[in-house]
């Protein structure tokens, strides 16, 4: 009986765990299937949710939630828009990635690839309308009657009799509008542009016929009220930049009636009624000389629909007739040491700066014409959306050479009056200030004090004001560790009547009287500070240029002691605690409200919960979760994480990141991998989601496949970054090792990108202690990197070793021994943990050569090293390279288990892989 009752127990007991799956290791393979959620739009009612989830490779699904109703899957929808009115949802329909691969394979040409198509889901009508070879859709903001999209028609069948006629009527698109209420399709053939007003009531479209005597060029305004087209404009020439206001009462675009192929334009205004007249041209009194309107130039109304700008440039000159043969032309860069910016970035920049205009603008009630900008004050920023009466200019010029060894993005600011065009300097050498949203005043920071200041725009009242240095809290980045003056927090905003700025410091928001009258208030009431938890407004509403005083917004919520993240709500107009909302052991993004009602949508994360979409009211009461993109995870062995804290060797208290797989057995002993950069103890609530790599490890990879995952925090000194790194690096994995018996104190790697990359290469030069280190893009050698050029921008790297990232605070000849010093190349003997580099050769950030110099000097002093290049791609891998990715993922997993697991060396590490089969061997 005893025995029978033995034997029933342990039939239940072995039943019960047959029905718990055995999980397993991700593998590579499983980075295609995993989901990700690229967008998430709620309706204007707040009742509709539409979302895309797409593999990482393969075809995705579009999804909508409508309120109550459950959910529908569109199969490769796409770019989703609801309709103002709620009314219907409008996304693109890809091709199936079979079909886009066949064609590639059949090496079809790019124009003749499969196009995506068109859908429109009238949601009083459950059939999904599809229109095929759809270019691009467009929706008005307001009035969405009729929807307008661009369409690729098969080719004409060709007209042998009359050929003359047709042989040059094409245009660059084919336009559609679709009539929502009545689904009628109207079809505009040949369009050359169109612009559809942002209020729906009217759209505007212009055609260009060429035939022996020309070109004509057309423009419609198409009632979206009526249906009716109506033809406004006709001439011989060629139309550019069409633009309608707000309404679409009133239409501009850019026309020139020059035969030759560089033409000077001029801007023409009119109503959906009227003819268009001509308004601004070379000749019009304010234009500079030898200037004109500009096709480079954006053209757009103020929102008021009073004003209309321009941009405006030296007239185009006729290229001269080649004569000399290029093989006699003398090809080169002339560089000058008087030169604002060195040639590679001139080279970088130079069809920008071919294409340069000047701001302008037209006052229509006024027919006045006023050139804002000039060459000494190229860049104005207007306010209100256009509607303002001034604007801020700045000038770089002055400070453009230093640019390369300073770092500092100077200018000099000016007040510019828009009716009169009169400009007046109001600040010299900053690189932080701002206008008021109605220009009553100017807000700058002065590194100098660590302070913001203040002063009126009104030429009578000059005198400027403190407004946070007699506070007794910092308003500067205070953990800023580079030799440069630290950064402020930021503004949030100002107040309706342009009387107040709300401005961060480390925790909470103050209110600062902008006039000096009232003394600063802390809306906040202190509690973040008290609470060390980071409070920062969240902007719900677009449109909006100010925070309302009386009612409640929504704040953010960082707590730095646990990394909790969450939300407030709190009332600007009052000071007063802010109301907890929601306050948990995640990390929370993605916030969106529906314009008409108090519904949101936003994500949560951790380390083992993806961040699916959730939506609640404003008060986070009652969340419902929408999305469920990665059922499949829970097949899988997922990391857990923990915050660690230690002692660094400088005595400094210092926070990092411990990842361990969630089956792990204390009794065994794992490898281990150490990832840094510079700070990620607040990343502890992020999900990292299995991905091919771009250049880093991923965690969740690494731990679900029985490895140790350590992330610490880095602190530097100026002038050491390189010991700054081992001392924070090397203390905590001494501090790991000596705490946790689990960690294999034989099998620790290194791992790091970019910064991380030169960081990992320097430890390896002091320390044997790491078993297998990986250095993407790594500066070895900071004597030669310090005079080189980041070719993406063309820009110096001089700045980033004296005053930013890479932290030695002086030149080259001022500290000669620190550049030396910092530099793995020259402790390149002492090297004797293999390693393995991966060095783009369009690296646009570090020189492709860095990666070269410390490859040969390892080759030459035969130690273990490996230099993958993948070419034609830049610093990190493109996101869209896929193949590479999950070479570089594959080679470096192979290396690591290779060190630290003791599996067989692979072929590619062993023997190379030669250039004569390179495409053809893998070498796995």
């Amino acid at each position: 009986m005893r025995r029978a009752a033995l034997l029933l127990i342990c039939f239940v007991s072995f039943g019960v765990f047959a029905q718990q799956p055995v999980k397993k290791p991700l593998a590579i393979e499983d980075f295609a299937t995993w989901n990700t959620l690229p967008s998430a739009i709620i309706s204007n009612n707040g009742k509709l949710i539409a979302f895309e989830q797409n593999l990482q490779k393969g075809d995705g699904l579009l999804i909508l939630k409508r309120d109550k109703n459950g959910f529908d899957t569109i199969p490769r929808g796409s770019n989703p828009a609801f309709s103002p009115e709620n009314n219907f949802m409008v996304f693109s329909i890809k091709q199936p990635e079979d079909t886009v691969r066949k064609a590639k394979l059949d090496k079809v040409k790019k124009d003749d690839m499969p196009k995506d198509s068109l859908g429109i889901w009238v949601f009083d009508n459950r059939e999904v309308l599809k229109f095929p070879n759809f270019k691009s859709y467009k929706l008005p903001e307001e009035n969405a009657r009729w929807i307008a999209f661009t369409v690729e028609l098969a080719p004409e069948q060709k007209d042998t009799v009359n050929t003359d006629s047709k042989k040059e009527n094409k245009g660059e698109n084919n336009l559609a509008l679709f009539e929502v209420a009545g689904a009628d399709t109207v079809l505009l053939r040949n369009v050359s542009e169109w612009f559809y007003a942002k209020k729906g009531d009217a759209l505007y479209f212009s055609k260009e016929l060429k035939d022996s005597t020309g070109t004509v060029s057309s423009l419609y305004a198409f009632d979206t009220f009526t249906g009716q087209v109506t033809s406004i404009f006709s001439e011989k020439g060629w139309l550019k930049k069409l633009v309608a206001d707000e309404t679409g009462s009133q239409v501009a675009f850019l026309f020139s009636q020059d035969t030759t192929e560089t033409k000077q334009y001029s801007l023409y205004l009119g109503r959906q009624d009227g003819k268009p007249e001509k308004i601004v041209d070379a000749f019009t009194s304010g234009v500079p000389v030898s200037w004109a309107p500009s096709e480079n130039g954006s053209v757009y109304f103020s929102e008021d629909g009073t004003k209309l700008f321009l941009g405006t440039a030296e007239q185009p000159k006729a290229e001269q007739k080649d004569t000399i043969p290029d093989d006699e032309k003398p090809k080169l860069d002339v560089w000058n040491w008087k030169d604002l910016k060195l040639q590679p970035q001139q080279n970088v920049e130079a069809d920008r700066e071919k294409k340069r205009t000047y701001l302008a603008v037209y006052h229509i009630g006024l027919n006045r014409f006023i050139q804002l900008a000039d060459p000494g004050m190229r860049d104005i920023s207007t306010l209100q959306k256009g509607n303002g009466e001034l604007a801020l200019g700045s000038n770089e010029l002055p400070y453009l050479r230093a640019f390369s060894w300073t770092g500092k993005r100077n200018r000099d600011y000016y007040l510019v009056d828009l009716k009169s065009g009169i400009k007046r300097e109001i600040a010299h050498e900053k690189s932080y200030l701002r206008l008021s949203p109605q220009g009553k005043y100017m807000v700058w920071w002065e590194p100098a004090d660590s302070s913001y200041y203040a002063r009126s725009t009104d030429i009578n009242r000059l005198d400027a004001v403190s407004l946070t240095k007699i506070l007794p809290v910092n308003f500067y980045y205070e953990q800023n560790d580079v030799p440069m003056e630290p950064f402020p927090y930021g503004i949030a905003g100002w107040s309706e009547d342009d009387r107040f700025l709300y401005a961060y410091d480390r925790y909470d928001i103050w209110k600062l009287d902008l006039s000096g009258e009232r003394v600063p208030v802390n809306v906040t009431k202190a509690f973040g500070r008290r609470n060390e938890t980071r409070l920062r407004y969240v902007k719900l509403d677009s449109e909006i240029e100010f925070i309302p005083a009386e009612k409640p917004v929504l704040l953010s919520a960082l707590d730095e002691r646990t990394m909790s993240g969450g939300f407030f709500s709190a009332r600007f107009g009052e000071v007063a605690e802010p109301k907890l909302l929601v306050m948990d052991k995640n990390y929370f993004s993605g916030v969106k409200k529906a314009k008409d009602a108090d519904r949101l949508i936003w994500t949560k994360e951790d380390v083992k919960t993806f961040p699916d979409l959730w939506s609640s009211d404003l008060k986070f009461s009652r969340p419902e979760k929408i999305s469920d993109a990665n059922p499949q995870q829970k097949k899988f062995i997922w990391p857990k994480v923990q915050m660690v804290e230690w002692t660094s060797f400088t005595g400094e208290k210092l926070k990092g990141l411990l990842y361990f797989p969630e089956n792990l057995d204390p009794a065994k002993k794992y490898p281990m991998m150490v990832y840094f950069y510079e700070r990620n103890a607040e990343n502890l609530y992020r999900y990292s989601k299995p991905s091919p790599s771009r250049s880093i490890i991923n965690k969740t990879f690494y731990a679900s496949n029985g490895y140790v995952v350590f992330v610490p925090d880095i602190t530097y000194k100026t002038g050491y970054p390189g010991q700054s790194a081992y001392d924070a690096i090397v203390s905590g994995t001494q501090y790991l090792v000596n705490t946790f018996p689990y960690i294999n104190r034989e099998k620790i790697g290194l791992q790091g990108q970019s910064w991380g990359g030169y960081q990992t290469a320097y430890l390896i030069t002091q320390t044997d202690m790491y078993a297998a280190a990986m250095a993407g893009a790594p500066v070895s050698n900071m004597t030669s990197a310090y005079g080189g050029i980041r070719w993406q921008t063309g820009i110096s790297r001089m700045f980033q070793y004296e005053h930013t990232q890479s932290r030695i605070g002086g030149t080259l000849w001022e500290k000669p021994m620190q550049y030396v010093e910092n530099s793995p190349l020259f402790y390149a003997p002492k090297v004797n943990t293999p390693l393995l580099m991966m060095h783009n050769d369009n690296d646009g950030a570090v020189p492709w050569y860095q990666g070269i110099e410390l490859f040969v000097a390892l080759r030459r002093l035969d130690k273990p090293a490996w230099l993958l290049t993948y070419n034609g791609e830049p610093h990190n891998l493109k996101a869209t390279s896929w193949a590479n990715r999950i070479d570089l993922s594959k080679r470096m997993f192979q290396f690591f288990n290779h060190y630290l697991k003791g599996e067989p060396m692979p072929e590619w590490m062993e023997k190379g892989i030669p250039a004569s089969e390179k495409g053809e061997n893998l070498g796995y």
